[in-house]
């Protein structure tokens, strides 16, 4: 049986993946909304099904404001996703997350999946911290490593 980090070491090394949390950490000091990455083997469905389920099953649907963001990962699918909450949906749109999602395609097309990751979570905290401020009091709802 396969090891649950293998998946996620498959394209990210410990480095990598430090990287990518401290993009995650940097992104939420300036927004009161919660970035999650998500990585496993394999969708078992549609990607974006996929995502939506682990979104829910995370409890990013229960953050206050209804902000959360998720990056979700397929490894042997080749396959991503990303979910955004009501509360930010209804602000970005598809297209919103359309024009992250190619930019993220064309780094992990090159191999490139720290770097992908990393602009993608730029990208979601920039449009966070522009519809979602750090308030008063603001706490950070979820946790920063990448979920496995």
């Amino acid at each position: 049986m396969a090891r649950r980090n293998e998946p996620v070491r498959r394209i990210l090394t410990a480095e990598d993946e430090a990287r990518v949390v401290a993009a995650i950490r940097a992104a939420e000091m300036t927004t009161s909304g919660e970035i999650r990455v998500h990585a496993e083997a394999r969708a078992g469905r549609e990607p974006i099904a996929a995502a939506r389920r682990w979104f829910h099953h995370l409890g990013m649907d229960r953050t206050k404001l209804r902000n959360g963001v998720l990056v979700y990962l397929a490894v042997d699918d080749r396959a991503f996703a990303i979910v955004g909450d009501r509360g930010i949906h209804e602000k970005v749109g598809d297209a919103g997350w359309s024009a992250i999602r190619d930019r993220i395609q064309a780094a992990f097309a090159e191999g490139r999946f720290a770097d992908g990751l990393e602009d993608a979570i730029r990208s979601v905290g920039g449009i966070l911290a522009e519809h979602f401020p750090p308030g008063d009091g603001d706490r950070n709802e979820l946790p920063d490593e990448v979920s496995r």
